[in-house]
């Protein structure tokens, strides 16, 4: 592995694979709720597509990762993304409320799957003194999807109002990223003594202290998303797009640096500076006042995220073996969905109820309250 190359067959195969892979996922995420209410969909329901997407998906990924630990990462890649690609075909089918809600639980799934094997042949293939570096370079090709695909989804939907023509895109899309998996060289970990249960890896106290510190940044993240295109207006700032742009830029920025920082220096002493800086971001959204703000804003929250987020990945990586290391991943990575979900829900209850300000100071609390777990319970 002392050989590894950035430009190697396998690493680049995995990276357009990423690419396209959420290309297609983000190609819908912004456009799903609109085909909600073209079918007759509510408010209630829009919530319910995205909920049932997230609930199998997570779900379920723990029991994937545990499949491509004892049978390989390529077989699974591929019945993820292959799976992911084939419902595309049935969305234009979807003429009512209940269809879709079906549709979305196996695309769910199908997504669960890909994201259990993908993460572990990542870290398969990284050195052990790149590890850090490696994955936050992988991490570049969801960051780049993501700055492409939304805004292209809804440029298609806002011209032509066309939604089979973006589930078909959606669909090619996919394909693209299953095709460059068929080239891919598979990863098996050794046989192992012993059977483990689906949790039981993810359950490891180094791989649920990262996971809980996850879910605290994940939820700020799900809060600052959710309701950034609601907040900033009211604040008189009616393109709030530079957030986003800023955001991108020191994503890309932070997380190749930071990787290869925290192999380095270590994990911690990165990923806990790195959190303080997301903290910083967080507390200072309260008293936005102007858009020069709302950029800085978005640097701190791109150097905090693309910095603590591969450095925290190598670290469950780390602290797991070769033959677990799916699972631990896959476990790990389901706190993401989990605090999204919850900054969308209940944070955004608490927004409704007190105002925007204490809803994005009191996500900032959750995060020191992460920061702290984390700094507390990794100290040797």
């Amino acid at each position: 592995m002392s050989d590894f190359k950035l430009y190697s067959k396998n690493f680049v195969l995995i990276c357009v694979s990423g690419f396209l892979y959420f290309g297609s996922f983000y190609l819908l995420l912004p456009t799903i709720p609109q085909f909600v209410q073209d079918i007759g969909g509510t408010t209630g329901q829009i919530g319910a597509v995205v909920g049932f997407f997230t609930l199998s998906s997570v779900i379920l990924r723990p029991y994937f990762g545990k499949l491509a630990d004892n049978y390989g990462r390529k077989k699974f890649l591929l019945l993820g993304s292959g799976l992911f690609t084939f419902l595309f075909v049935f969305y234009a089918h979807a003429g009512g409320i209940v269809p879709l809600y079906i549709l979305r639980l196996f695309h769910g799934v199908a997504h669960g799957c890909y994201l259990a094997a993908a993460f572990a042949y990542v870290a398969d293939i990284a050195p052990v003194q790149r590890r850090g570096e490696v994955m936050g370079v992988y991490g570049v090709a969801n960051v780049f999807a993501m700055a492409l695909f939304p805004a292209w989804g809804s440029r298609i939907i806002t011209a032509t109002h066309d939604f089979n023509y973006l589930f078909t895109l959606s669909a090619i899309t996919a394909a693209l990223s299953f095709l460059s998996l068929v080239m891919l060289d598979d990863r098996r970990p050794e046989k192992h003594d012993g059977k483990k249960g689906i949790f039981e890896a993810g359950l490891k106290r180094p791989v649920l202290v990262a996971s809980i510190t996850f879910f605290s940044a994940s939820t700020v993240y799900g809060t600052v998303i959710t309701f950034l295109p609601v907040y900033a207006p009211k604040k008189g700032m009616a393109d709030f797009g530079i957030f986003f742009t800023v955001y991108a830029v020191f994503t890309l920025i932070s997380r190749v640096a930071a990787g290869k920082l925290s192999d380095i220096y270590g994990r911690r002493k990165v990923i806990i500076p790195f959190l303080f800086i997301l903290a910083v971001a967080t507390f200072c959204l309260p008293f936005l006042s102007n858009v020069y703000m709302l950029a800085f804003i978005g640097a701190l929250f791109g150097l905090g995220f693309g910095a603590f987020m591969p450095a925290l990945s190598a670290y469950v990586v780390d602290k797991t073996e070769p033959h677990e290391r799916a699972g631990a991943l896959a476990f790990f990575t389901s706190f993401m969905d989990v605090g999204i979900t919850t900054g969308a829900i209940v944070l955004g209850i608490v927004g409704g109820h007190f105002g925007f300000e204490v809803m994005y100071g009191f996500a900032g609390f959750i995060l020191c309250g992460g920061l702290i777990f984390f700094s507390v319970f990794t100290k040797k």
